[in-house]
């Protein structure tokens, strides 16, 4: 029950991936082999161009959803730094719980004198477009939203907030519109990596101008990402070395990787809207338990803009992170927070619902595979029952 942190690779993608591995080619070399190879990244790209309603020469290949991150926050600032732009002059808006892959790079900038506004949500865990409004600055160069937070499991209103930062993008009370006329800031980008298999997180859809994917969350390859971008918006590589991926993204493509993504994406949108009325019937079942057999337990978060497959619990006063070793000596896996993040400590998205610490330090978080039953949830309510009784034993 830990499927937010990486998923199973579908039979399907390892079918699709091994077209890779046996094309031993570089894709970027001259010769027939090489073309092979080059056709095949191409049409992986124009497939997941035709599952996000986007243009194929907007998708950039990555080595996962933190690369495409970077790529997206360094990228846009750098470029307006080589432009002449200063850091001191330059703003940011992200929220207060966005993954550390993108929380992280955001927060590098202070350190060159980027001035960064961490927007919190409401009580239900949501970014509100009035919340963003009140930070917005002729200066905001770029503001980063996640579209579902991947801890609390939150589905964030990013077409509401785009329309927020439309008086902005106008270009008449912008302060970098001079440094590239064509781009409409603040730059809209989201971390979309955990989304795909129960939500559209298609660009347009979102009213973004750069959007972040990644393979392994979507029964796809690890290793593997996606950044979407408009072709009006500017990013400096950060890393150099080769013109792949139209200079953005230097190295040898991952192709086997590529190919398996494009095989995961499409599955994703086959049956979504049935996946996602399943998974949320068992979720709420496994709700409905813990709320009978334990009903100490805490939900984090608000039910109505969560993703089908997340319930995030609290125990006051437990450990999450032993909670969670406990339930895996049970047979049944979960987490106390983002994989990503520390090993040890509070949960960061808990604790930006302004709880206390002993409901922050107490969080499991359940995320559910799509073919998740109501046996598999009775066993992992009865896995925390008996683990709290280990707590309390001890």
């Amino acid at each position: 029950m830990d499927f937010a942190a990486a998923t199973p690779t579908h039979p399907a993608v390892v079918r699709e991936m091994m077209k890779g591995i046996k094309t031993y080619a570089n894709p970027s070399a001259p010769h027939q082999e090489a073309r092979e190879a080059r056709a095949l990244v191409e049409d992986a790209r124009i497939r997941i161009a035709r599952v996000l309603s986007a243009k194929p020469e907007h998708l950039y290949f990555t080595g996962g959803g933190t690369e495409a991150n970077n790529l997206a926050v360094h990228g846009a600032i750098e470029a307006l730094i080589i432009k002449g732009a200063k850091p001191e002059d330059l703003h940011i808006i992200a929220s207060g719980f966005e993954h550390p892959s993108l929380g992280d790079p955001v927060a590098a900038w202070t350190r060159r004198g980027v001035k960064i506004s961490l927007v919190e949500p409401n009580e239900e865990g949501i970014i509100t477009p009035e919340a963003i409004k009140k930070l917005l600055r002729p200066e905001t160069a770029l503001v980063s939203i996640v579209a579902v937070q991947s801890e609390i499991g939150q589905i964030q209103p990013l077409k509401d907030i785009s329309r927020v930062l439309a008086p902005l993008r106008d270009g008449r009370a912008q302060t970098m519109q001079h440094f590239f006329p064509e781009t409409a800031f603040p730059i809209f980008h989201t971390d979309a990596s955990q989304s795909s298999l129960y939500v559209d997180v298609s660009p347009d859809r979102l009213g973004v101008d750069m959007a972040t994917y990644g393979a392994q969350k979507i029964l796809g390859p690890k290793g593997v990402g996606l950044l979407y971008k408009k072709s009006t918006v500017t990013l400096d590589p950060g890393v150099r070395g080769g013109r792949q991926e139209r200079g953005l993204r230097p190295g040898t493509e991952n192709l086997s990787g590529i190919l398996g993504m494009a095989k995961a994406f499409e599955l994703a949108i086959k049956g979504r809207e049935a996946r996602v009325k399943r998974v949320t019937a068992v979720r709420n079942y496994f709700v409905s338990l813990l709320q009978k057999e334990l009903p100490e337990i805490e939900v984090n978060g608000g039910m109505k803009h969560r993703i089908a497959n997340n319930l995030n619990i609290s125990v006051p006063g437990a450990d999450g992170d032993y909670l969670a070793v406990l339930m895996d000596k049970e047979g049944v896996a979960v987490s106390a927070r983002s994989a990503c993040i520390a090993s040890s400590g509070t949960s960061k998205a808990v604790a930006a619902l302004g709880k206390g610490e002993k409901i922050a330090m107490g969080t499991l978080r359940f995320s559910f595979g799509p073919h998740v039953t109501k046996r598999e949830v009775r066993r992992a309510v009865n896995a925390l029952k008996a683990s709290l009784k280990v707590i309390e034993n001890t």
